[in-house]
Formats: C-alpha cells, structure tokens, sequence
C-alpha cells in the first residue's frame, strides 16, 4: 500500500468507475448481443444452406441473409413482433432476450448511482460512508 498514494487511488477508481459505466452503456445499446443463423444441411454434398440470419440486442433486430435481409426491426415489447421467422426456436431465444432486458437496465442504473455516489465520496472525503455505499452498489450491478 505504500507504493499507491491517495490521489492515485482516488484517480484510479474514478478512471474505472467511468470505464464499468462506459461498457455497461455500450453493451445496453448496441445490437450484438446475439448472432444466429438457420440453415439446413444438403444432404448430398454436406453443404449448408443459411435460410435465414441475423443479429439482435435489447432494442432491435436486424437480418443479413435471408428473404428479409438488410430489414432492421425494433423489439416490440407489448406488441407482437411483425418478424416471419423460419423457426419457432428463433423467435422463443427472441422472446427470452427481451424477457432479460431489465436487468441490464437495472445494472446501468445501478453502475451510474454509484459512479455519483463514488465521486461525491471523492469530492468530500470526510464522508467517508459514500465509498462504502458506492462500493455496494458497483457489486449490485
């Protein structure tokens, strides 16, 4: 402990505080969260032919090979989705994927309560309950 001092302790948690703020952000928004294709298998020459493909996040749903390719479809969450897909497996793994979206968004909002509570703690170092709290809820997230 006599090699890090308290300025470079501080600068360190606020550096990856920001950065778990920074990839939970990215993963909540982007549409890679899954890949999947479907396909059958040639039975005389052990090809494989995509019939369909796409990749999906918690927000949109978008194809790259098959009838629908290059159509991006946003994920109803109350309404049914308007997506001809090849197999019900697809669209069951679709519904689970938006089953789970709270909990990412529950850890964003978590990870972004304690990235403030953290900082407030940096900003006033006499409380130093702040740490402690910030310290649960970036666990919780």
């Amino acid at each position: 402990m006599s090699h890090c001092s308290s300025r470079a302790l501080t600068l360190l948690s606020s550096v990856f505080g920001a950065c778990g703020l920074l990839l939970v952000g990215i993963a909540v928004s982007t549409d890679y969260w899954l890949y999947m294709e479907e396909g059958t298998v040639l039975p005389q020459n052990q090809t494989t032919e995509v019939k369909m493909a796409l990749h999906a996040g918690l927000w949109r749903v978008c194809f790259f090979a098959g009838r629908e390719k290059g159509r991006c479809v946003a994920s109803e969450y109350f309404l049914e989705p308007e997506i001809n897909l090849v197999t019900e497996n697809t669209e069951n793994i679709l519904k689970t994927v938006r089953t789970a979206t709270p909990f990412p968004m529950v850890s964003l909002f978590l990870v972004f309560t304690a990235f403030v509570i953290s900082n407030i703690g940096h900003i006033r170092p006499q409380r130093t309950i702040l740490a402690f709290v910030s310290g649960i809820f970036f666990i919780l997230s």
